[in-house]
């Protein structure tokens, strides 16, 4: 990691939050699915699907590489079982759990209508995304878009662009933050209007920053909530430690 001579600052009105690699470390338990998975199936390819896949909706994998098994139950029963089969590979990213703890305390005790100004945005079904959110003693939140929800997966900007305008952030004059690992999610969040912190938990930092993320950090183990406006509804939020970040972050302090 990267230790900066300054902190990058930014204020924001919400934030949403990707779950695998971004909240929960899933490329292991999700590489071992796609493993076993291609067991019985000589014609897909398991090693290209975890190089390429990341950040996509399993049923838009399947579609793409066994369109034959591309039934939406059979495949969500499948992803829901992921953490029961292989979640011994999966691991909390560090300092997520705590920063999304921290925005639902800020929101609930500083804000005026106590309405949380975080929500998670997610490719994975509800079955699954609900069971890493046990894992990682997070309760689930008011905003929560699963695959489900969608008719686009990312890269389209579809289920970022609903989480913001659930919580009632939608105009391009309010300030709404993305937490992302996977250039497919990180186009997504820019789609929808949303500046991006790009984690490195699956992909090097040249690589998600060239992706189009505006700080890159290691995880979110240095991010810390300074403080609530209630006259301009925005967090400060600041980051310690980064890779990059784009100047007009370097200058809020």
């Amino acid at each position: 990691m990267t230790i900066q001579k300054q902190p990058a600052v930014f204020f924001v009105n919400a934030a949403l939050f990707d779950c695998d690699g971004t909240l929960v470390n899933s490329t292991g338990a999700i590489s071992e699915f796609w493993r076993n998975f291609a067991k019985t199936r000589p014609h897909v390819n398991p090693d290209e699907i975890i190089r390429t896949s990341h950040g996509c909706r399993t049923f838009d994998v399947i579609a793409k590489w066994s369109p034959e098994d591309a039934e939406v139950e059979q495949v969500t029963e499948w992803e829901g079982s992921i953490p029961d089969s292989f979640g011994q590979y999966a691991k909390p990213i560090p300092g997520a759990v705590e920063l999304v703890k921290s925005f639902d305390h800020f929101s609930k005790n500083q804000t005026a209508n106590k309405k949380q100004r975080w929500a998670i945005v997610t490719s994975g079904t509800l079955p699954l995304a609900t069971k890493w959110l046990k894992l990682l003693t997070i309760e689930q939140p008011d905003v929560f878009i699963t695959a489900e929800k969608v008719t686009k997966g990312k890269p389209h900007p579809q289920g970022y662009q609903s989480a913001r305008n659930t919580l009632g952030y939608e105009g391009a004059h309010n300030k709404v933050v993305v937490f992302e690992d996977a250039p497919a999610g990180i186009t997504a969040g820019k789609g929808a209007g949303a500046f991006i912190v790009g984690i490195c938990s699956t992909y090097d930092p040249l690589k998600v920053r060239n992706a189009g993320a505006d700080i890159v950090v290691d995880d979110l183990s240095s991010f810390k909530i300074d403080s609530y406006n209630p006259e301009t509804d925005e967090f400060k939020v600041v980051v310690s430690e980064y890779h990059y970040a784009n100047d007009e972050f370097l200058e809020n302090i």
